[in-house]
């Protein structure tokens, strides 16, 4: 009797339970947003949010890129850079789960060029020159940065010291990838069969985060050297303030080490006097070969083939054109991967070489005189 009755209440429990489950069903969501695939805008807020069609509660749960950032019904989503983003919503109860994905697409943004757009710099953004004979003076000083800004027929120039030594500028707009060459960038090379060139490596960012500053991922436009066995990459320099009229002593990555000397026309201290940290300076970048030599008895420092500024390039055709050109279909990431640009925002010139020189004529130190948006006539 006592084994029929257990049997029975069991039977009841299992109805009684089997009845519950029937009447439960996984979360019926309505979401705000339908579809799965839509465009976002930097620093501006997309509002996702998620509610029920039939009365019935459920828990929530929001992810970004696989990582929680909600439990509640809703999601504020405000991208802080442009990229591609993955939202993934799941509602849940003890009946199942309802899950959607969202694949955000974040452009970058874009000043866009009007009719009164200007095709030279407008703004100098930071210089941060490498020791050399004229930092210190008009043409390595901040004040002398600012002077690159503006049209390119004037004379003044700014010098960027030995390698490393870098000033970063921009336009007004955004520059456009166009077919063919981007930029414009003035140097002072010598041509001829005494050549003087001074190669600076250019590389170029987006503005991702919307902010207005250079402060994103930077893409060098690889020149003619960038595969060259004789190119270093990832190379790191670190300069010794001498505090005073003496060389520059130097150390790198590498183990290597040796100076920067002074001469009797420049006397004052090489090691930029506005740098942040007046004890050393280290700059990273890719490190050129060397091309200094002499001809007869005349010191000549030869040019590369092609992309880089202050350089008398025959692929450039700098004895016409008087510029080094640039397209932005050269850009490259650390890695060497090639990076498809639609536009960029800022430019970073720096010295290429690390070549000491001589007392007579100085270091190698990449000027810059401006540049031009080429897509602006």
């Amino acid at each position: 009797m006592k084994k029929s009755y257990l049997i029975l209440m069991l039977g009841v429990a299992t109805l009684a339970y089997s009845c519950k489950k029937d009447n439960e069903a996984v979360p019926d969501v309505n979401l705000f947003i339908k579809g799965e695939t839509m465009t976002g805008q930097v620093n501006t807020k997309t509002a996702f949010a998620a509610g029920t069609n039939n009365g019935k509660g459920f828990t929530h749960q929001w992810k970004l890129d696989g990582t929680v950032v909600s439990s509640t019904y809703n999601y504020d989503f405000t991208p802080l850079k442009a990229g591609t983003y993955v939202i993934e919503y799941t509602a849940s109860n003890s009946a199942g789960s309802f899950s959607h994905k969202y694949t955000v697409s974040v452009p970058v943004p874009v000043v866009e060029i009007t009719p009164n757009s200007s095709k030279f710099i407008i703004t100098v953004f930071e210089y941060l020159p490498a020791p050399g004979q004229f930092i210190n003076e008009g043409l390595g000083s901040l004040a002398g940065a600012q002077k690159i800004i503006g049209d390119v027929s004037k004379t003044s120039m700014v010098t960027l010291g030995g390698f490393g030594g870098y000033v970063i500028f921009g336009f007004d707009h955004s520059v456009v990838n166009s077919t063919g060459a981007d930029l414009a960038i003035y140097g002072n090379p010598i041509g001829g069969t005494t050549p003087f060139a001074e190669p600076g490596i250019v590389m170029v960012s987006q503005d991702a985060n919307g902010n207005g500053k250079p402060d994103d991922e930077w893409y060098e436009l690889a020149g003619s050297e960038y595969n060259n066995p004789l190119t270093i990459k990832n190379y790191e320099i670190t300069y010794i303030n001498p505090k005073g009229f003496a060389n520059v002593s130097w150390t790198d990555n590498l183990g290597g080490s040796g100076t920067y000397d002074v001469n009797n026309f420049h006397k004052h201290n090489f090691y930029p006097e506005f740098a942040p940290n007046q004890e050393k300076l280290t700059l990273k970048g890719t490190l050129l070969p060397s091309t200094w030599g002499k001809n007869g008895s005349i010191f000549i420092n030869s040019a590369f083939a092609w992309g880089y500024t202050d350089s008398w390039s025959i692929g450039d055709d700098y004895a016409t054109k008087r510029y080094n050109s640039f397209d932005l279909d050269w850009a490259v990431d650390q890695t060497g991967k090639k990076i498809a640009l639609k536009t960029i925002d800022f430019v970073k010139v720096y010295t290429g070489q690390r070549e000491k020189g001589n007392t007579l004529l100085g270091e190698v130190s990449t000027e810059v005189k401006g540049a031009v948006d080429l897509g602006i006539k």
